[in-house]
């Protein structure tokens, strides 16, 4: 069953959004936002470490910084291989 237009065409977006945000990790700024992910990450680690088990609410949040600096490298890296999934389609039907 031949692809319409409008599957191309979102395809080749989704393509074209993934290499954006490649080159956006790349870039000065991207790099700054994942090494500061990375950092809270590691900062709440350390903390996990010394907090009382029995402080449920100090576990929680410190669960949900690491959850947070996981998801914004989650979705980056989830934005790029969309990207490249997009782009392996398009090569594949050409």
């Amino acid at each position: 069953m031949p692809e319409t237009v409008n599957e191309h065409e979102v395809m080749i977006r989704r393509a074209v959004f993934g290499k954006q945000v490649e080159e956006f990790v790349s870039s000065e700024i991207g790099r700054y936002l994942l090494a500061r992910a990375a950092e809270q990450r590691n900062d709440a680690q350390l903390d996990f470490l010394k907090v009382q088990c029995d402080n449920a609410t100090a576990v929680r949040e410190i669960q949900n910084r690491i959850l947070v600096a996981d998801s914004v490298v989650g979705w980056l890296k989830d934005a790029i291989g969309d990207g490249l999934q997009a782009l392996n389609i398009l090569d594949d039907r050409s």
